[in-house]
């Protein structure tokens, strides 16, 4: 990130977001095929019919404006599902609100819960954001989605 969204971020102020690039046409059906293929068990909550998708760096792009992973996280008040919904919720504008985005709950190692965000990307592949660190990446064999909201 450059330094000037560095103090953006830090500073909170407004910034005007980039509009996306290069969104191609994602249908529910094709969404639905795609994460029950991945995770059969999942309850999958899809909101709308039409949706769009784009690259991993488009996101990238995005995350580097949005402010979410700057806020502190604090215990039952303010932790990862408001996190994940801050996050989604900064995507719910009109460029970037029929993104194929959405928020995943996972169950870790068998153990414990956690919030997070999901995305697919237009090659059709399933990505995890971690909205505390703005980080992309596969999601891990040791996390057991079981619901997503998109």
């Amino acid at each position: 990130m450059c330094f000037k969204n560095y103090l953006r971020k830090i500073l909170c102020k407004p910034v005007s977001l980039p509009k996306p690039n290069n969104l191609e046409s994602i249908d529910v059906s094709e969404i639905n095929t795609i994460i029950k293929a991945a995770y059969p068990d999942v309850k999958l909550f899809l909101t709308d019919t039409d949706y769009k998708t784009t690259s991993k760096e488009e996101l990238q792009r995005f995350l580097a404006y949005d402010i979410t992973d700057t806020y502190p996280y604090v215990s039952q008040y303010y932790d990862c599902d408001d996190f994940s919904f801050s996050l989604m919720g900064g995507l719910s504008n009109p460029e970037w609100g029929s993104l194929s985005f959405g928020i995943l709950w996972v169950i870790i190692n068998n153990t414990a819960a956690h919030a997070l965000n999901i995305f697919i990307d237009k090659d059709r592949e399933i990505w995890m954001v971690e909205p505390q660190t703005d980080i992309i990446s596969e999601i891990p064999s040791t996390y057991k989605p079981y619901l997503i909201m998109i």
